[in-house]
């Protein structure tokens, strides 16, 4: 039963790192741990600590949440062009999930929101 479990977060851990564009040499050296032991992870061979898993969560950009139930987790690595989205759409959204310091995203996020405010009003 344990093990399931373990398994089952290792899938998850694998499932986002694979939808970030990420190998397990970059993720595992974002958090501080050698590449094998982020597939003894994902393999489901260890258990992981609630703090190694929020750092791997911060490190994709993911909630804990997603780990514990729910069906969030399904939606955020499904394609997003399934949905319609437009060739720059998705590299828009690509590049900004690979930006890692989260004052920068906000900074970007508030910049295009004015630039949108700004078309509106013309």
């Amino acid at each position: 039963m344990v093990r399931d479990w373990t398994k089952s977060i290792g899938e998850t851990i694998r499932k986002y790192r694979l939808a970030a564009h990420m190998s397990q040499m970059a993720l595992a050296e974002k958090i501080g741990i050698s590449y094998q032991q982020l597939q003894k992870y994902e393999k489901g061979i260890n258990n992981i600590s609630v703090y190694r898993l929020q750092q791997i969560c911060e490190s994709l950009n993911i909630p804990l949440s997603v780990f514990f139930g729910g069906r969030e987790a399904e939606k955020i690595a499904e394609d997003v062009s399934q949905y319609g989205m437009h060739r720059e759409e998705k590299t828009l959204l690509d590049l900004f999930r690979r930006i890692e310091n989260r004052d920068i995203r906000r900074g970007l996020l508030l910049e295009m929101k004015g630039i949108v405010k700004e078309l509106k009003k013309k």
